[in-house]
């Protein structure tokens, strides 16, 4: 009876494959997708793993050697994987991000690491809200358009939808101040901030059972992971309009992306509010390099992004701006008049929400000190003091009896 339920909840894996549905002898297939998945070769598991030879992995592998309870949880350490992903009947392909790169990046670079990294977090986040009873609203983002739109109105239905979804999440003058807390407070969007190498920027996921993720590269300068943020929200919002061939593998500029791009310079630059400033801090109508540097460090933007915005508003020449960029005396006076923002530069890697409710999960009893420590990825001897700095010190979460 609760089986057929439990069968559609795992088949609501978006754009996952099923790879094999035998029941018998499963859990060594799962062991060898989980080292794959995690792109572990067989050796180098082995080491990390304490085994003295991979012989002995393989033949885990293989079947051919039981597992035990140590060697099974080690191996969800490593992998990155719930124990409970050991013991399902089924096999299934993870849910493939879409990727945000720099174009010189080698498209065969191997992002499987990054990947379950990002998935787990998402699987580890997904499993407390479950356990809260806690819903996210994400799906308030997404609209009911296609490709149609597009192709009838280009560039202006992106921009049109960026300022749409401006006003929806109701961002302010300067969204790019805001839009982080609120895709993470009001919407319950699952971003992850990593130190990613590779030229890898960002990354995007929609998935029925997890939610929707978003995946920013925390060594990009504050205002490049703001544009990141506002260009993987336009994949979340669109993900049923495009397919994955036609986005592309993130290296080069498709249609889709250069829709994002625009998407997510008229988010973060409101026409109104852009061109208010704009005027407020000119003299006799001329634009000058300091304008434009002051201009993008009032909204949290690249200088690349003010330029580029003003051309589409049709206030400065396409070419013009092209020479503008390639002046080595803009990027100096950038770098020094924002010396200033190097206090705002740095990301936490877990959002605010994900520590609070991981909080909340050990102190009601719904998960383990164990459990606790592998999400917050922490030593079980500092939890006590984790949770004092994050002030949920027990004496602060005495149930308040209603009267």
């Amino acid at each position: 009876m609760g089986s057929k339920k439990e069968e559609k909840k795992r088949g609501q894996y978006l754009g996952r494959k099923e790879v094999k549905k035998e029941n018998h002898d499963i859990l060594p297939k799962k062991v060898l997708q989980a080292r794959e998945a995690a792109s572990f070769s067989l050796i180098d598991a082995a080491k990390k793993l304490g085994f003295k030879n991979y012989q002995t992995l393989s033949n885990i592998e293989k079947g051919e050697r039981k597992i035990n309870a140590n060697e099974l949880s080690a191996m969800a350490l490593l992998y990155r994987r719930s124990l409970d992903y050991f013991f399902e009947p089924d096999i299934y392909a993870d849910p493939e991000p879409l990727w945000r790169k720099s174009t010189e990046v080698d498209t065969k670079v191997d992002t499987k690491k990054v990947k379950r990294q990002f998935l787990s977090f998402l699987e580890n986040y997904s499993n407390m809200e479950n356990l809260m009873g806690l819903k996210s609203r994400w799906k308030d983002i997404q609209k009911d358009c296609d490709k149609t739109d597009f192709s009838m109105k280009n560039f202006k239905f992106a921009d049109g939808l960026g300022a749409e979804i401006g006003h929806l999440l109701n961002l302010g003058s300067r969204p790019a101040f805001n839009l982080l807390k609120v895709l993470e407070k009001d919407k319950g969007i699952k971003v992850l901030h990593l130190e990613l190498e590779n030229g890898i920027s960002a990354a995007s996921v929609v998935e029925e059972a997890i939610g929707v993720g978003i995946l920013i590269n925390a060594k990009e300068k504050i205002w490049r992971r703001n544009f990141d943020l506002a260009h993987e929200l336009f994949h979340l919002v669109t993900w049923n309009v495009f397919p994955r061939d036609e986005v592309g593998d993130g290296t080069v500029k498709t249609k889709p992306e250069q829709y994002a791009d625009t998407f997510a310079s008229s988010l973060l630059l409101p026409e109104a509010y852009l061109l208010k400033a704009l005027k407020e801090i000119t003299t006799d109508n001329q634009i000058r390099f300091v304008d434009i540097i002051e201009l993008a460090k009032d909204f949290g933007v690249s200088t690349d992004a003010i330029l580029w915005r003003l051309v589409n508003l049709r206030i400065l020449k396409r070419s013009r701006v092209k020479e503008i960029i390639e002046k080595p005396e803009l990027r100096e006076m950038d770098r020094a008049l924002r010396q200033d923002l190097s206090y705002r530069d740095t990301a936490p890697k877990f959002p605010s929400r994900y520590i609070s409710i991981a909080c909340r999960c050990l102190i009601e009893g719904k998960i383990s000190r164990g459990v606790f420590a592998e999400y917050l990825e922490i030593d079980r001897a500092d939890i006590d003091p984790y949770l004092t700095e994050q002030g949920f010190q027990e004496e602060n979460y005495e149930k308040i009896a209603s009267t």
